[in-house]
Formats: C-alpha cells, structure tokens, sequence
C-alpha cells in the first residue's frame, strides 16, 4: 500500500483486521482492547506511516494540541535555551509547537500570527529572542487566542510575562564578591539603551547598600557588550588611584576582554584580582580561569512560558502580569574559590 499523507484510518483498520472503530479508539486511548489487538493497530500504523488528523480531531476536542512560538530574532544568543523549554513544557503535556520568525519585523509579525490563528494553534508565545523589553499589545486580534510573552512584557493587556530578574542578578553577583571579603568591586555595564543595564546596576548597588559600603561613581563604567569595551573599560579602572581588587562584568563577553586587560596590567585572576561576569555563556567555563557567572535562567523561563500558556488553554485561567524567573550563580575559579 502506498506510504504517504493519504493513508486513511480504513487503511489502518484493514490491515491490522479491526474496524476502522477499533483503530480510533486506540489512537485516543480510550476503550479497553487486548494487547494483541493494540499491538497490531500499532505496526500497522508504523508500517503505513499514518499521520492521525489532528484537525478533525479537535473538532470534538475544540483543541488541536498545538502551540505558536514567534520570536523576533531565531539565531538570537539566547533563543534555543528559551525554545528548548518551551518545546519542553509542550511536549510533557502532549502540545506540539509551530516556530515562527519575524525578524524583526511587524509586518512579518503580523503575517506569522495570521498563520498561527489559521493553523487554529490553541495559544501563541511572543518571544524576544536578543533582550528584555516592554512591548505593546499583538500586531492583531487574537480573538480567544491565549498568549504568553516571553523574554519581553507588556502592560497593554492583562496577560503572562516572563523575564529574568536582572536586578536579583546584580545582586547575586555582587553579594558574592562581598562574601570574599572585597570592599572596592569595580562594575562594567553594557548600553543604557537596555533595560537589563539598568536592573543590574540596581541590583549592584544593593548589594553594597545592604552590606554598609559606600557606592563610588567612578567605580562603574559603562561600554557595549563586547569584549573590546570590556578591554577598554578594564584599563580605565585599573588607572584609578584606588582601582577595584574586584570586578562584577554585565556579560560574560565583558569579562573575557577585561581578563585579557588585566593581564597586560600583571595582574593574575583570581590571585590578584576576582572577577565576575553575567550570562553563563558557554565559553565561560573554557576561560583561564574558568570564569564565575550570573546564569540567565532562559531554558526555565521557556518551560514557565509553556505551563503557563498551557495552563491558560486548558484551563482558562492565565496567570496575568510579569513573573520574573530567579538568576543563579554558577561559582567557577575567577573568584579564588569553588565556595558560594
């Protein structure tokens, strides 16, 4: 018999020697059947690469058991962790997922939601794939369409929002060089223009706030996210008349360039000098030293977007406004200890 999309249930049914009853039942798992029974329905399925309709499906279950998943940026650094919980949360709860990319762009956006609405996807995820940022309301009606936002938020509509908590990142950070003993932490901060930048810096001083230490401006510097700022920025501190016996990165990419700074400046991390950096990025653990870091928890917040949209379809019963998913640090050698 032919193997492709037309095979039919009819099909299965004759093959296996059951009716055509038998095999829907199985495929739903309702019924009680022989394993005999169930194991021939099984092979015959394999054999003839039977693809159940999910549509004619859902008319009965008014779901399709499918999830829409748009980011704007699919080769973002931080998109697969976030889709692979997502994907995982899905698939535990017998969801598939639809990705789609708009690259950016609303029109493209627009398009992908229209595709999603058409499919009859039973929630949809608005996902950033590059940074945390406030965002309005969908491109279009969603209609009853459930939707979750991930790695970004809104405050136009009542709906589930998941971000880091950056500002509880900056604190981990900084607290844990507190630990050590340091009392002057230098902190290298990516653009303005992101939000993040702001959360961490907050989370910073915190962190000396709470521990009785003087925040001193000329301590703090801000540059881009790449380890030519962190270069750059690493020499303007360490000229300082009382430079930092530590330094707290915004991003691992910082830190990479600000040990290369410290080098040139004999200065040995972490016998000399700690440092820090933010994002666990996986080439962290392959510096030298391995680099101590703020693990963005993006894999976590992927599969807190997922139940929480599931949840939503199954139960109508979204929790709405922004959770903000814990950071956590992940101690390497940077720091002269394997200790939190």
């Amino acid at each position: 018999m032919k193997r492709d999309s037309k095979v039919t249930i009819r099909d299965v049914a004759q093959l296996a020697g059951v009716s055509p009853g038998t095999v829907s039942k199985i495929i739903h798992e309702t019924g009680s059947f022989k394993d005999e029974t169930r194991q021939r329905v099984l092979d015959a399925i394999d054999k003839l690469n039977f693809q159940p309709n999910i549509i004619a499906r859902s008319l009965k279950t008014q779901r399709t058991l499918t999830l829409g998943l748009v980011t704007d940026d699919i080769e973002g650094v931080f998109t697969m962790s976030m889709m692979r919980g997502v994907h995982g949360a899905a698939r535990a709860n017998g969801f598939d997922v639809f990705l789609c990319n708009s690259f950016g762009d609303t029109g493209s956006e627009a398009n992908e939601l229209r595709s999603l609405l058409a499919k009859q996807v039973d929630g949809i995820i608005l996902m950033s794939g590059y940074r945390v940022r406030e965002r309005g309301a969908p491109l279009i009606p969603l209609e009853q369409t459930p939707v979750v936002y991930l790695y970004q938020y809104t405050l136009d509509m009542p709906v589930p929002c998941v971000i880091p908590d950056d500002e509880q990142g900056g604190w981990l950070g900084t607290q844990h060089l507190i630990n050590l003993g340091h009392t002057r932490i230098g902190f290298i901060n990516g653009p303005s223009h992101y939000e993040a930048t702001h959360q961490r810096l907050a989370g910073y001083r915190r962190a000396l706030e709470s521990s009785d230490l003087t925040f001193e401006p000329r301590l703090v510097v801000s540059g881009k996210w790449y380890e030519s700022s962190g270069y750059r920025l690493a020499h303007e501190l360490m000229t300082l008349s009382k430079p930092p016996t530590a330094i707290f990165c915004a991003s691992d990419s910082i830190a990479v360039g600000v040990l290369e700074a410290l080098r040139e400046h004999g200065l040995i991390v972490p016998h000399d000098i700690a440092l820090v950096g933010f994002d666990n990025r996986s080439f962290a653990a392959d510096k030298r030293p391995p680099l101590t870091t703020v693990a963005l928890p993006l894999c976590e917040m992927g599969t807190m977007a997922g139940e929480l949209l599931i949840e939503a379809v199954l139960n109508g019963t979204p929790s709405a406004g922004i959770q903000r998913v814990p950071c956590q640090l992940v101690v390497r050698e940077s720091c002269g200890t394997q200790q939190a």
